[in-house]
């Protein structure tokens, strides 16, 4: 069960901004804060300034810090995660004795990487893009390994929160975030926790985009998943959390349930470093295996789609296999939220579960954006310019990442 959620991205801060800026669904990217050693400055869906996880001034709005530590350092990342944390865990009305018992998935590519790179050709001083944490690595965190593994930023969250349970990070890339979720779910069914806090967040990194345009994957102008003239992806800031629990821990706290995981699947196409397997074999195996024995195909499917033409394919075309089991997959309404959002990383994952549950709560499935000449290939339906009505209430969320990495998540309205 879902009981609380939380969300910073280039909409804001709050899931309501989310949604509202999902509906809008014209949202541009903005030029990024370093030119990331290319011929011209790039695009990025930038988040809110945020404060430093470690920030001794006070506590995040809705945050429950009584006997909670607030000097384990952070940078830009580990912000992100906190302010959505914050907002879930307000929601979900958690208390500091339940955080403590609680455990901790969370999703990242790149952790804190502003604790290392260059602030606009300066020496590293994690004032990236939006402003967080100063100080170099050296100088806030006793060394750069520390600072910069991934873990690292699970143990800040964890540390500012009070969360004592089991602690994981997931870091399979683009996948990392829905694989944050499907661990969360994994703790609860297995008895080693009754509530799990999953997120997942990445900031800007001059290093990742200007990787990602050598290999010819960054579309200059703005992300268009669904348009025949895309070119790439456009890269976001983000980050979101969503509380897990047994549906015998929600009743117990009298907690409100937004959206209920009815199952989830991983596979791994072991094909090839970046590119996916081109005949989409095991992510559809992970697609049929959460759909196995459903009542009724999905009404909406969140796909990882990001932009680039080849990924988009082969996600598009094992997802639209897998559902014409159940149903013609142009019955089904397909979603690309990084067309506004950008590509988010470490969170995309959990953006894209946590929208599934305000499309649950809404009953809508927002437009897709910047749509000028529809994909023909696209198996599913494409909403455009206004929002559609959810036909069956359940969502599937699609994640995939480089490594061949799949995380499938089907989601259902809370009974």
């Amino acid at each position: 069960m879902v009981t609380g959620m939380g969300s910073v991205s280039c909409f804001g801060s709050g899931t309501t901004a989310l949604w509202d800026g999902l509906l809008r669904a014209d949202q541009l990217p903005v030029p990024a804060p370093d030119d990331c050693g290319l011929s011209f400055r790039p695009n990025f869906y930038a988040g809110p300034e945020t404060r430093s996880p470690d920030d001794p001034s006070g506590p995040a709005p809705g945050e429950d810090t009584r006997g909670v530590s607030s000097h384990t350092p952070g940078g830009r990342t580990s912000a992100l995660i906190a302010a959505a944390v914050a907002e879930a865990v307000g929601e979900a009305g958690l208390t500091h004795e339940q955080l403590a018992d609680a455990g901790l998935s969370l999703g990242t590519s790149l952790g804190d990487i502003d604790l290392a790179e260059p602030a606009d050709g300066a020496t590293a001083t994690g004032g990236s893009a939006g402003g967080s944490a100063g100080g170099s690595a050296t100088e806030r965190d006793g060394g750069v390994e520390r600072g910069l593994a991934t873990h690292h930023v699970a143990s800040v969250i964890a540390a500012r929160f009070g969360i004592g349970g089991p602690n994981h990070t997931l870091s399979t890339a683009c996948s990392a975030g829905a694989y944050a979720v499907s661990w969360g779910a994994e703790l609860i069914e297995t008895g080693q926790a009754d509530l799990v806090v999953v997120c997942g967040g990445d900031a800007f990194s001059t290093v990742a985009v200007g990787t990602l345009e050598r290999f010819e994957l960054v579309d200059s102008e703005h992300c268009r998943p669904f348009d025949t003239e895309r070119a790439g992806m456009v890269t976001g800031e983000g980050a979101v959390a969503m509380v897990l629990e047994s549906a015998e821990s929600a009743r117990r706290r009298g907690a409100t349930a937004h959206a209920e995981l009815a199952a989830h699947a991983w596979s791994c196409d072991a094909h090839h470093p970046m590119a996916p397997e081109p005949t989409g074999a095991q992510l559809r195996r992970a697609v049929a295996g959460v759909l196995d024995g459903v009542p009724e195909a999905p009404g909406a499917v969140v796909l990882h789609r990001a932009g680039v033409a080849g990924n988009d394919t082969v996600e598009a075309d094992a997802v639209g296999a897998a559902l014409s089991e159940l149903i013609a997959p142009a019955e089904v309404a397909g979603s690309a939220p990084k067309a506004v959002m950008g590509h988010t990383a470490g969170a995309a994952g959990v953006f894209g579960c946590a929208i599934a549950a305000l499309i649950l709560r809404h009953g809508l499935v927002p437009p897709n954006a910047h749509v000028e000449n529809l994909d023909p290939d696209c198996p599913l339906a494409v909403p455009v310019d206004n929002p559609v009505p959810l036909a069956r209430p359940s969502v599937l969320v699609s994640g995939t990442g480089f490594g061949g990495n799949n995380a499938v998540l089907l989601w259902r309205a809370a009974e």
